[in-house]
């Protein structure tokens, strides 16, 4: 059968870095610009498995435990996938048996966690608890790591995957912040670092565009069954550069606010004496899965406020409010009690693309898009975006997907 590879990957525009938990080079490294013809050793194979399954790979470097995969263009999220998928599965190969036999055999090798809780605060938003097989290793709040489920597992939906060949006995992978419910039962902070891991999840519907692969087979699962979970947690937008008398202000739609709930409890347990607002848009309350943590944090901590906005309840018909909206308005600065200083604070964005508004980059020059965005927003009132290796204080997530 062999051994899943542990990956982690991040892509940077064309480029896509993957990092594994063991060396797969020497510390020489190797190098390929097209797919090598009947070389047996790994490199070569995984090489060759990338050019064949990627469309538009230019060169691969693999070094000890780091590969450097470079496209024509900018990743794609399902092309991540298949990277991490051809990555991951490397090493592993199937022996001849019945075709359930092979689907338990996958699950023995791929997953390395139980499902301890599911709170289903409706039929498409759940709060799940995952317990790593082995401790989890340290991470930050707000970053993030994967989860995955065999595409051989039954869906909750009448929807026909459309798989590639040999798909089927790989995993569905979807990147997903760490959450925090903030309080526990008995009310107080919750651990920095417990040994159940946080994530809200909503069950992603399919369209014209896109058949979701995850959510319609996690939807299935119940407390106790296995599921695969990330080692590595990455990601930059993290509290890092924060000071403890700074102002910070959380903006999300749906479980966009995810990471802040996981950002929320690590300020309060550092003791943060600047004011800390969270808004989230969604559209209706019933979508809220943290409401009554948050009514407790207000309660408790006074330099807290949460801040909702609904787009569909019946009182908002004709009178929407987005998030773009109250910034603009200077409703924030209202709600957070001071003013939007770039000086002494800092803003973090997760959630749909249109209220992050993330400019693309002429050298050093942002270019926004033409919807109005929160961060051209916040740049006009002199605020910094991150960018490359400067550490603004406008940060945001570098991944957008529901699924």
């Amino acid at each position: 059968m062999g051994q899943v590879i542990e990956v982690s990957s991040t892509p940077i525009g064309s480029v896509l870095l993957v990092d594994t938990d063991r060396s797969l080079t020497g510390q020489d490294g190797v190098s390929f610009d097209h797919s090598p013809e009947d070389t047996p050793d790994p490199p070569s194979v995984l090489a060759t498995r990338l050019f064949d399954a990627i469309e538009g790979v230019e060169s691969i470097h693999v070094l000890s435990n780091t590969l450097s995969v470079r496209r024509t263009a900018a990743w794609e999220p399902d092309q991540i996938a298949t990277a991490e998928d051809i990555v991951s599965s490397l090493f592993v190969f199937y022996t001849p048996e019945s075709e359930e036999d092979q689907y338990e055999q996958l699950r023995d090798q791929y997953y390395n966690a139980t499902l301890t809780d599911i709170r289903a605060h409706n039929d498409e938003l759940w709060i799940i608890k995952v317990k790593p097989d082995e401790p989890p290793q340290p991470f930050d709040a707000g970053q993030y790591t994967s989860l995955a489920l065999g595409f051989w597992e039954p869906r909750a939906d009448a929807v026909m995957d459309d798989l590639k060949e040999g798909q089927g006995k790989k995993l569905a992978r979807r990147s997903y912040s760490v959450s925090s419910s903030i309080v526990d039962g008995d009310d107080n902070l919750v651990e920095a670092h417990p040994d159940e891991v946080e994530f809200y999840i909503v069950k992603v519907q399919p369209d014209e565009e896109e058949i979701p692969a995850l959510t319609p087979r996690l939807f299935l699962k119940e407390v106790g069954d296995r599921i695969f979970v990330g080692r590595k947690y990455t990601g930059q937008y993290t509290l890092d550069g924060v000071k403890p008398t700074d102002n910070v202000v959380f903006l999300g739609t749906g479980t966009g606010e995810a990471p802040h709930n996981a950002m929320t409890a690590e300020l309060l347990r550092r003791g943060h004496q600047g004011k800390i607002l969270s808004v989230v848009t969604v559209r209706y309350r019933n979508d809220l899965g943290y409401l009554r943590e948050h009514e407790v944090v207000q309660s408790k901590w006074p330099n807290y406020k949460y801040v909702i906005l609904t787009t569909r309840e019946p009182e908002n018909e004709g009178n929407k409010v987005y998030i773009q909206d109250l910034v603009a308005s200077g409703g924030v600065e209202e709600e957070l009690g001071a003013l939007l200083d770039p000086k002494n604070t800092h803003v973090f964005l997760c959630g749909n693309p249109a209220m992050i508004g993330l400019p693309r980059w002429n050298d050093e020059v942002p270019e926004f898009p033409e919807t109005l965005g929160v961060c051209q927003m916040l740049h006009q009132f002199g605020f910094t975006i991150d960018h490359r290796a400067e550490h603004g204080n406008v940060h945001y997530e570098v991944y957008w997907k529901v699924e």
